[in-house]
């Protein structure tokens, strides 16, 4: 089995997958179908997703770890869509058993970003199946297309020491069609809306020099706020866009559109410090006490 573990590992890394096309049942192999493989799923960062396997949504609830028994198709379509709605989905066609002979195998993916920050899906390991295999209590553990259904539900409240929310975490026993209990600890729901990101370093190089580009004045102002009215800024990039216009009302008319935009509006008050007269110093103080209005 080690050898065949190691060519599966090589065979994951090629582009084009030689055994079998999407959805084609593996009917091969000491004559038997490949009906039992498991394919299991983690975020090594632990971020939330949803598992899709040839188009059917495997999960009801984001979860971080999950694992899916039963598969019925060699060559499977696999998703990950993530909870965040701020990563890119990713998405393979991957052939899920022992290419040696078809026996069924338990093959392990994680997500990991790499030095940019994508979400990349990359092989972790390949091993026998497991019949009977005890899952960590992080873990979603469920047959092909078919969630697992709620038999007890428990509630549990606490109150996040960060932001003083009261939360309720809801933990759920539930049964699979094998007759035997499985824990999940489902997430809180619904979960809280993602905290804005201010742009990355390089957006905010190229809207600064989209800014910069534009010869007039007006078309500066106008393009600044476009960009910054389908993004996100801070503080700093609200101070350093300021300074690629040439006229002070330019200034104080972007300072005051961008400051609903700006993720740290504690710190907007800095802003005051490119503009040359108090007047427009003392407007812009006066527009932040009033919550910009």
């Amino acid at each position: 089995m080690k050898f065949r573990v190691t060519l599966l590992s090589f065979i994951f890394l090629i582009p084009v997958f030689s055994f079998a096309q999407p959805g084609q049942r593996y009917e091969q192999g000491r004559g038997r179908d490949h009906e039992s493989s498991t394919l299991s799923v983690f975020s090594e960062n632990g971020e939330q997703f949803f598992l899709v396997l040839n188009g059917i949504n495997q999960n009801n609830v984001p979860q971080s770890r999950i694992r899916v028994e039963g598969l019925p198709e060699y060559g499977n379509d696999v998703q990950i869509v993530f909870a965040d709605n701020r990563t890119p989905a990713i998405r393979k066609n991957i052939n899920i058993a022992d290419p040696v002979d078809g026996r069924e195998v338990n093959m392990t993916l994680k997500i990991v970003r790499d030095r940019d920050g994508y979400a990349k899906l990359k092989f972790q390991k390949c091993s026998e199946v497991d019949h009977n295999y005890h899952p960590p209590h992080d873990e979603y553990v469920m047959s092909y297309g078919k969630p697992q259904q709620t038999n007890t539900v428990t509630e549990t409240t606490y109150t996040d020491p960060n932001t003083g929310q009261v939360i309720t975490q809801t933990t759920t026993t539930t049964t699979n069609e094998n007759g035997y209990n499985r824990r999940n600890d489902a997430p809180p729901s619904p979960p809280p809306p993602p905290a804005p990101v201010a742009m990355d370093p390089q957006t905010f190089r190229d809207a600064k020099q989209s800014i910069s580009s534009a010869s007039f004045e007006d078309t500066k102002l106008s393009t600044a706020k476009t960009i910054v009215g389908s993004n996100f800024v801070n503080t700093a990039q609200v101070m350093e866009i300021c300074r690629l216009f040439s006229f002070e009302d330019s200034k104080v008319a972007f300072a005051k559109f961008a400051y609903s935009r700006t993720v740290d509006q504690n710190n907007f008050y800095k802003v005051s410090g490119v503009f040359d007269f108090d007047s427009n110093k003392q407007a812009l103080n006066q527009f932040i006490s009033n919550g910009g209005r």
